[in-house]
């Protein structure tokens, strides 16, 4: 029998994950503090992502936030247990699916020059790659960016992000059962992901124009990556809780 379609209660979701913050304070502020001493680290680590460093950064904050959901869903023991290498898998599908993402949108531009364009396109494509170097080119080319990853975020990220949950609790990790589950919802994903992407926004903004040298950043977002998994969470609920 095939799963009844069911429509994401946006503004309940929203509300429900805030009621949760709220009133699980004690226990989610040692997750705040960690999360606060994670993001500091990394601040601190010079060449970001591309120092080896990062490696084992990167490792102890997959472990921290599989404990979290973990915590969440009341799945002991929280940190010790096969489920977090089990959750590997799908977490692996949705990094490549992401790179290959990532990917096709980097080369897109230059598929017309394997295509047998004519010299029109090469002058287009010449003057579109100098314009990138100036300011006002490369802002509008990241909003552009940002709202082509918007409109592909139901497919690389909220969906496949339900299969991980699932696997962290030791239950069915199937992507194809998380595109079933959330049929119907496209709509409401990109809703969702729009409303939190836009605080993200106005703080880095705000701590470009304060020049904080992205301190604000990692003191938002020690909290507020706590309240977007809650707001996964409360998705997840949604949809396999049946």
């Amino acid at each position: 029998m095939a799963d009844e379609i069911k429509h994401i209660p946006v503004k309940t979701v929203f509300k429900s994950a805030l009621v949760y913050l709220q009133a699980n304070q004690p226990v989610l502020r040692y997750f705040w503090l960690a999360n606060f001493a994670f993001l500091s680290a990394f601040a601190l680590i010079p060449d970001g992502l591309s120092n080896p460093l990062s490696i084992v950064w990167l490792m102890l904050y997959y472990i921290y936030w599989c404990g979290f959901f973990r915590v969440y869903f009341k799945k002991k023991p929280y940190f010790l247990t096969m489920d977090i290498f089990g959750s590997i898998v799908p977490s692996t599908k949705i990094f490549f699916i992401t790179v290959f993402a990532a990917f096709l949108l980097i080369i897109l531009p230059y598929l017309p020059l394997f295509m047998g364009f004519d010299d029109k396109y090469l002058l287009f494509f010449e003057k579109y790659m100098e314009a990138l170097q100036n300011v006002e080119a490369s802002i509008l080319n990241q909003v552009v960016l940002s709202i082509i990853l918007l409109i592909i975020s139901p497919l690389i990220i909220c969906r496949p992000y339900f299969a991980w949950i699932s696997s962290l609790q030791g239950l069915n990790a199937s992507m194809r059962k998380a595109f079933r589950k959330t049929e119907g919802n496209y709509g409401n994903f990109m809703l969702i992901m729009l409303i939190l992407n836009i605080p993200c926004l106005i703080v880095y903004e705000l701590d470009m124009y304060l020049e904080c040298h992205g301190w604000l950043s990692v003191g938002f977002y020690s909290i507020f990556f706590i309240y977007l998994n809650l707001v996964f969470a409360k998705l997840y609920e949604f949809f396999y809780n049946d």
